[in-house]
């Protein structure tokens, strides 16, 4: 397998509510259609391909590339499956907040911030951290999923961490108002937002039209390809399957 083209009737992988998810159910009319296969983490479906039960993955570029750096036994096609941005979630009504969030992601940009935050998650030297200050006030109830790193995970102490959750944290602060992050499965944290459960969603969330129908989006703070993962034919080393086993990546 070596381009796009030639994922028609392959057993594909994707993440369940992506919209590689889909983008793919609709790719190659029904002479080519992928077979395709959903999983809840990116983890389990780099785990099914590995074992041979899918020819290759779709997934965001940059987590792909964080797992990749790490398996020799999977590898990036050049060629993306198609491009697209992130961005947050506001309920159609909460048109206030909206604005509010939008202002406080162009002064994010403007002052470098992200620059910081992303060079911290993604093979950067640098540690910024967003710093939470004790305030006041309504609490700011925010969806997230922590199964997408470098976006959102848990360290190995238990922590969420993530470009995502430090830029929940810097709205919040933004806002000057204490933040709640709630994780939880990736489809639902629209459902969430649009039924008032939470006030945002922040999770490497795709822009679509299809979604611009039950949701409004910030400006997005992100660009990324959704690319193509497949099998190296090199294995793991010793080591790492060991780490693994101990540590859980």
């Amino acid at each position: 397998m070596f381009s796009v083209n030639d994922l028609g009737n392959k057993r594909v992988g994707v993440i369940k509510g992506t919209t590689a998810e889909a983008y793919a159910s609709n790719f190659g009319g029904d002479s080519a259609k992928m077979q395709l296969q959903s999983f809840s983490t990116l983890s389990e479906m780099v785990e099914a391909l590995e074992q041979g039960s899918l020819d290759a993955a779709l997934s965001d570029d940059v987590p792909a590339k964080v797992v990749a750096s790490k398996d020799p036994s999977i590898q990036i096609l050049d060629e993306s499956f198609m491009e697209e941005s992130y961005a947050g979630v506001v309920a159609k009504e909460n048109l206030g907040l909206l604005d509010s969030v939008n202002l406080a992601l162009i002064q994010l940009r403007a002052m470098g911030v992200y620059d910081s935050i992303f060079a911290s998650y993604v093979g950067g030297n640098k540690k910024y951290r967003v710093k939470q200050e004790s305030v006041k006030g309504p609490v700011l109830k925010v969806a997230t999923c922590a199964k997408f790193p470098p976006f959102v995970f848990y360290d190995d102490k238990k922590q969420m961490m993530g470009i995502d959750v430090e830029i929940i944290r810097y709205v919040a602060k933004h806002l000057e108002r204490p933040v709640e992050i709630i994780d939880m499965d990736f489809e639902n944290i629209i459902g969430a937002v649009r039924d008032g459960k939470v006030d945002l969603g922040f999770s490497a969330l795709s822009v679509s039209e299809e979604r611009r129908q039950i949701i409004n989006f910030t400006d997005y703070y992100a660009t990324s390809r959704i690319i193509v993962v497949v099998r190296s034919g090199q294995e793991k080393s010793f080591f790492s399957r060991i780490k693994e086993m101990l540590f859980g990546y």
